[in-house]
């Protein structure tokens, strides 16, 4: 009789009784950590209704966050080969004084100091082309682990630039526009033999702007994508008898031109025909430089627009997925008074059946 009292009495109504404040105490535990953390639950699945959204909201929060790394990635490229451009640029403009100073009534001392300085330029030219970001060569497009130009320091005495002052050399027989026309050739040709630029970026420059070496990124939804640096081989024109299409090849050969000027005759009508196809050519390639900064100061503005334009994608996906997630206090504070009222009313009746004796079931 006492085994029957015990099973269907009060130690079973107990056993249930202790279940029960068992589930109530985790649920008042579970409720505490939501006031503390203010979230529903530290994994989807306790998110209950609210899964769905969150799931789906996640991966864009995620994708939003490459982007963002992404143009910043980009806007240190760029920065880093607009700054070096700059460089570049100016050394376009100083060769552009110097070869208008070349139609005067030089001396033979102030033409080599020229040509000096031209070699100069061109190894200093060659370092600036072989810039790097941290991440690659700037200069280098899609080829971005390996240097544009093969030896940096060596441009002045390069096969090209022996070319090019054996080209200049015959000045006096061939007449300026052969020797511009040559040295131009020379400038554009691609072989392993000539070109001081790696085997990547020996390509024609009027296919390199549209070609697979162009750098890209994706920077944005829909595939948005954006350049990250400059070729250093690209084009900007078709290339013809008086440029190679390429500003940076352009002013590669006008410097190895004025390089080999140094024991030129400045009296002849040749020297002053080929300064002024010097002087018209200069010109352009500063002109095509500086377009070219320009270019690439609106890609930076776009990528400035574009980081904005994630950082409020970005704000505004994590405050739907926080939203998602959050407790309302209000409800939250219901229910925990619930739970309390509860517990409280469940510990009262354990008490009272510790009391109860074998007459109370009679």
């Amino acid at each position: 009789m006492s085994t029957t009292v015990g099973l269907y009495g009060a130690s079973g109504t107990s056993y249930v009784l202790q279940q029960a404040v068992n589930t109530l105490t985790d649920e008042q535990t579970d409720l505490a950590a939501q006031t503390s953390t203010g979230v529903k639950s530290q994994s989807y699945a306790g998110l209950g209704d609210d899964r769905a959204q969150a799931l789906s909201l996640q991966p864009q929060i995620t994708a939003v966050s490459t982007w963002q790394t992404t143009v910043s990635s980009a806007q240190t490229n760029l920065s880093v080969t607009q700054t070096a451009l700059t460089q570049i640029s100016s050394i376009a403009s100083s060769l552009q004084t110097s070869v208008l100073s070349l139609s005067g009534n030089l001396g033979q001392q102030e033409l080599q100091t020229i040509a000096a300085t031209a070699k100069s330029d061109l190894a200093q030219l060659g370092t600036l082309l072989n810039t790097t970001s941290g991440t690659g060569y700037v200069f280098a497009g899609t080829d971005s682990t390996n240097p544009p130009v093969t030896d940096a320091s060596d441009l002045a005495t390069s096969t090209l630039a022996t070319e090019t002052a054996s080209a200049v050399s015959s000045l006096s027989t061939d007449g300026a526009a052969a020797v511009f026309q040559q040295a131009t050739v020379y400038a554009s040709d691609n072989s392993s033999s000539t070109s001081v630029f790696s085997s990547a970026l020996s390509v024609s420059a009027d296919s390199v702007s549209t070609s697979s070496l162009e750098s890209k990124a994706v920077v944005g939804p829909d595939g948005a994508t954006s350049t990250t640096g400059m070729v250093a081989t690209e084009g900007t024109e078709a290339s013809s008898d008086t440029t190679t299409g390429s500003p940076i090849r352009d002013l590669m050969r006008n410097l190895m031109i004025v390089a080999s000027l140094g024991s030129a005759d400045t009296s002849s009508s040749q020297f002053s025909d080929l300064v002024s196809t010097l002087q018209s050519a200069t010109t352009s390639n500063s002109s095509a430089l500086t377009a070219k900064q320009g270019s690439l100061g609106i890609t930076q503005n776009t990528l400035t627009s574009q980081a904005s334009l994630l950082t409020s994608m970005s704000t505004m996906l994590s405050s739907q997925l926080d939203d998602t997630k959050s407790v309302d206090y209000a409800t939250l504070s219901t229910q925990t008074t619930q739970i309390q009222d509860q517990l409280q009313a469940s510990y009262t009746l354990i008490s009272d059946m510790k009391s109860m004796t074998l007459a109370s079931y009679i």
